[in-house]
This record gives C-alpha cells, sequence and structure tokens, in this order.
C-alpha cells in the first residue's frame, strides 16, 4: 500500500469511527438502563480514542514527526513510569475483584476493565520503548550533527 493509498485508507477508517461515535449517541441519548447506557458509551469512548489515534497516525505517514527534547523525554517518561505503576495496581486489584466477587456483572466488568488495564500496561512500555526513546533529539546528537563532517571540528581552521 502507498502512501496515497494509506492516507485514504486512513480517512475512510476515521469516518469510520466517526460514525460508530454518532450511532452510539443517537442509540444512548434516551436510554434509561444506566448500565447498558454506559457500556455503549465505553464503546463510543474506545471510538474516539481510535479516531484520535488515526488522526495522529495520519500526520505521522504524511510527514515527518517532530523530535522530542530531552526535558520533554524525561517529563514524559516519568508520567509514563508512573502511569505503568498504576496500571499494574489496576490488573492487580480488579483480578482480586473478579475473583472474589460472587455477581456474574462485577465480574463481566471487571474483566473487561482488567483487559483493557493490561493492554495499556504493554501499550505503555511499547510507546517508550518505541516512541520516546528515539524520537528524542539530544545535544549529543545535535552537537555529532554539526561537527562530525566538518574538518575543523569547531575550531577556526582546524
Amino acid at each position: 500500500m502507498d502512501k496515497k493509498e494509506t492516507l485514504e485508507f486512513i480517512d475512510k477508517q476515521i469516518k469510520l469511527e466517526m460514525r460508530i461515535i454518532e450511532l452510539v449517541e443517537e442509540n444512548t441519548s434516551k436510554l434509561g438502563n444506566a448500565f447498558v447506557k454506559d457500556l455503549l458509551l465505553g464503546i463510543s469512548q474506545d471510538s474516539k480514542k481510535h479516531a484520535a489515534l488515526l488522526k495522529s497516525l495520519r500526520k505521522a505517514v504524511d510527514g515527518p514527526t517532530p523530535f522530542i527534547s530531552e526535558d520533554e523525554r524525561d517529563k514524559i517518561a516519568e508520567g509514563i513510569k508512573e502511569h505503568i505503576r498504576l496500571e499494574a495496581s489496576a490488573v492487580k486489584t480488579y483480578g482480586e475483584l473478579i475473583e472474589k466477587s460472587d455477581n456474574d456483572q462485577v465480574k463481566t466488568i471487571a474483566s473487561m476493565i482488567r483487559e483493557d488495564e493490561i493492554r495499556h500496561h504493554s501499550l505503555l512500555h511499547e510507546l517508550h520503548k518505541t516512541m520516546i526513546e528515539p524520537e528524542t533529539l539530544t545535544e549529543d546528537m545535535i552537537w555529532d550533527v554539526l561537527w562530525k563532517d566538518s574538518p575543523w571540528k569547531g575550531s577556526p581552521g582546524g
């Protein structure tokens, strides 16, 4: 799939996700059952997330993504580490709820949430590995670009 086809595909998927969001909003606007309504709205939230990710992906496919500075990287990395810790805790506590509860609705919802938390945990690890580290523009990289091929290595005339 070439760049043009990829962008067309992404645009088509964004429209699909937006239609799902509209459909859920139409179907839940007058729904009295809070449990069913919240489940459907949760699906709609996933579609909103998908649309946002697809829009970001479109920008990445269409052109280069900006580098992340060392300060930004450090701040994001710390936030991701804390997020990973919290997700791990959530996976554990939802697992306990699933084991201890005798209510099928509680077990179903707790299982769904736990699966989301497991996926989030994995995605955060992958995000750090594939996006934060390689996208960081360090001072050493800047100096390397400026002076690597220079015959004077930063001093006047050699």
